[in-house]
């Protein structure tokens, strides 16, 4: 079903789809999330030397696991309305189907006021980073070069992925990524706000849905990680430590 917001992971029921919306794909890529950093023809090749700079060293790195969430107030109103259309769905559906491009207008049965649906709409336009919890990433050097990833909790998503930054190539559960581009984001704004980076994916490779991973240096000074694993939101991790690589112990 089509979802009230213009953001992917403020979607109004669960029964809706999801996008990928990670703020880190490259601009014009229909399986990632437009965010205007690169050109519209595409990412742009990276050679495999220059992506080594974005990846973690070999030891432990105390990290934080970030989620994309939008503002308290958002999540309240979109709760209200939840409620108001699960009364009332044949009407929502009907009302949906009106309007199929666009933010859905306002309408009484939405359970909130015109003003408040304004606020809403204003309110999921700021998404932000959101610290879920602290884990420790473990990066070892294998002896054929690879670096293998470990980390805990909600990062635990990430083991089991060997990074060959020399080959160009990132090995994950769900199949090799080779394709290598740049990635990164101008936008101060932004939820992950300004960074530089590469990103490893199966673009391009027939693989049946998206698998992704991001790594690069933020303006602000640290390093992240943002692996892309499935079709949600629910499906991504997203990794900020700092990037002298600062022991876990001394957190």
């Amino acid at each position: 079903m089509r979802s009230l917001l213009p953001a992917a992971l403020l979607c109004l029921l669960a029964a809706c789809s999801s996008g990928t919306a990670n703020n880190v794909t490259p601009a014009n890529d229909a399986e990632g999330v437009t965010n205007g950093a690169m050109p519209a023809q595409g990412p742009a090749p990276l050679p495999a030397d220059e992506a080594a700079a974005y990846l973690p060293a070999p030891g432990a790195h105390a990290a934080r696991v970030m989620v994309l969430a939008p503002p308290a107030e958002a999540v309240q109103l979109r709760d209200r309305m939840a409620a108001a259309i699960m009364r009332n769905r044949a009407w929502y559906d009907g009302w949906a189907a009106q309007h199929p491009q666009g933010e859905l207008p306002w309408h009484a049965n939405l359970g909130v006021s015109e003003a408040e649906y304004a606020r809403y709409l204003a309110l999921t336009r700021q998404i932000g980073l959101s610290e879920r919890s602290r884990v420790t990433l473990t990066v070892t050097r294998r002896s054929d070069g690879g670096l293998t990833l470990a980390a805990g909790g909600g990062a635990a998503a990430l083991n089991g992925l060997v990074l060959y930054p020399e080959r160009g190539r990132v090995e994950t559960p769900l199949g090799v990524l080779t394709t290598l581009s740049t990635s990164g984001n101008d936008a101060a704004d932004s939820p992950l706000g300004r960074w530089r980076g590469a990103e490893w994916s199966n673009r391009g490779q027939g693989a049946p849905r998206l698998v992704s991973l991001a790594a690069g240096r933020r303006a602000a000074g640290d390093l992240m990680l943002y692996y892309n694993y499935g079709p949600s939101d629910a499906e991504t991790v997203i990794l900020l430590y700092p990037a002298a690589g600062q022991p876990a112990a001394a957190r």
